[in-house]
């Protein structure tokens, strides 16, 4: 009778809070394994490390993504446009991409409208929280310290930021397609729901740590749906199962999740993130980040190369570079110089003996999955219209004040329409006492007071 009791409190207790790998949930809640035969592309994708087939290894191109994450303010346009500086371009021609997750404080200091020219310039936007510095639900009761959304929070958040992105920086919801938790700290899944329910394709906030990296031989875990369990530890990913409440006729291909890896050099500080965030009930184990008093500029760049590295000589799989936006803030000119000298070698002929020019993009995450659904060889990327700049006119400059004149122009056609209403009721009014309508009205209506006041005085 003790062993049931034991065994059934370990069931009951254990269980649900055991963190499983994707063959111990296929095993335990008779999940069918994904494979080719019941996963294919464009609409599904298993999770491993396998790229699509149908290309050849040495066809693969080589993806890169620079993902900025959190509040875009008006300080970080002249670091940006450093970064992202049009003469660097992919082997095809075009300029460099890159992928900004937006956010919001609450005050109005988002730069919407260079959001805008970001966007104009080829670039990806993507929606954060529309409170950055304390996302989830009831938080400000709580301090700094963070608590999981609910479904029905995780729906109101991510719309309202939707649409505050949409409105203000002029942007339609159809390109709005990727999500991001702030500083990666998912709290549950409830905004897997709220993802599908609001039409985006991708999720790009989980981080695959150092032992599910070692347990696939070093090799990085590309993209994929979310119709089986991650083959990775993964405690907050949802799957059919959990999403679909039962439902034979659901689908969850149409939202993808991009996976960052932990980063480390020369084995060593490895971390969530290319900058340690101290941020107070952090879920992400950070203890063993690089110190910020040795950060330089020499360093971060070994980061970035020797992690490049790893994703491209082994299988290729996207090189997802997550950016926090606040750490241009204390770490501006040192970040800058970094990803600078990362992106320079990248793009170079022969940079250094890092890579040839010939197959390393960088790209939106939006355009890494458009590549993924359809795959395509290197000697046909360049004529494909998902990957081509052409009638884009590349300046970080000059369109936003276009923007701010649009806009300005809108408030004056506004105003101009006020203006109109009131001179055209001016106008009605003018006519009808030309007409000697309303002074006829008016004397009937004076002399029907004066005769009532008569009539009850004398009568």
């Amino acid at each position: 009778m003790k062993n049931l009791i034991f065994l059934l409190s370990f069931v009951l207790f254990y269980l649900p809070y055991n963190d499983f790998t994707a063959q111990e949930m296929i095993k335990t809640e008779k999940i069918e394994e994904c494979n080719f035969l019941n996963c294919r592309l464009p609409l599904c994708k298993c999770s491993d490390t396998d790229r699509p087939m149908s290309v050849h290894f040495d066809d693969t191109p080589m993806m890169v993504s620079l993902t900025f994450n959190g509040v875009l303010t008006s300080s970080h346009s002249r670091y940006i446009k450093k970064i992202l500086n049009p003469l660097y371009k992919n082997p095809n021609g075009c300029p460099i991409q890159a992928t900004f997750f937006i956010a919001e404080t609450g005050n109005g200091t988002t730069d919407y409208c260079f959001a805008q020219t970001l966007f104009n310039n080829n670039n990806e936007i993507g929606v954060s929280a529309p409170k950055y510095s304390c996302p989830y639900t009831d938080c400000d009761s709580l301090g700094q310290y963070f608590r999981a959304w609910r479904s029905d929070s995780a729906e109101e958040n991510i719309l309202k930021q939707k649409k505050n992105i949409a409105n203000k920086s002029r942007i339609n919801k159809s390109f709005l397609r990727g999500f991001r938790v702030p500083f990666l700290d998912q709290r549950g899944n409830a905004h897997f729901k709220a993802l599908k329910k609001f039409g985006f394709k991708y999720d790009s906030s989980v981080v695959v740590g150092p032992e599910d990296i070692k347990r696939h031989n070093g090799l990085r875990l590309w993209p994929h749906t979310m119709d089986f369990p991650a083959n990775y530890s993964c405690p907050t990913c949802p799957t059919k199962k959990s999403l679909c409440n039962g439902q034979s006729n659901c689908s969850m291909s149409s939202v993808w999740i991009f996976p960052l890896h932990y980063l480390n050099v020369e084995s060593k500080f490895p971390c969530p993130t290319l900058i340690r965030d101290d941020i107070a009930d952090n879920r992400l184990e950070n203890k063993n980040c690089l110190p910020k008093e040795l950060i330089n500029s020499t360093i971060l760049t070994d980061f970035l190369v020797e992690n490049f590295k790893r994703h491209y000589t082994t299988n290729k799989a996207p090189y997802i570079i997550n950016i926090e936006l606040s750490w241009f803030d204390k770490f501006g000119d040192v970040l800058t110089e970094a990803l600078v000298d990362f992106v320079s070698k990248a793009t170079t002929v022969k940079p250094d003996g890092l890579v040839k020019k010939t197959d390393v993009y960088f790209l939106s995450i939006a355009r890494i999955l458009d590549w993924i659904e359809y795959p395509a060889p290197l000697n046909v990327i360049a004529s494909k219209w998902l990957w081509d700049c052409d009638g884009v006119h590349f300046d970080y400059d000059e369109e936003c004040d276009s923007i701010k004149k649009v806009m300005e122009a809108a408030e004056e056609l506004e105003e101009a329409k006020r203006r109109n209403q009131t001179a055209r009721l001016e106008l009605h009014t003018e006519t009808l006492f030309k007409n000697g309508i309303l002074s006829t009205v008016i004397a009937v209506f004076l002399f029907s007071i004066v005769f009532t006041i008569l009539y009850d005085k004398y009568s």
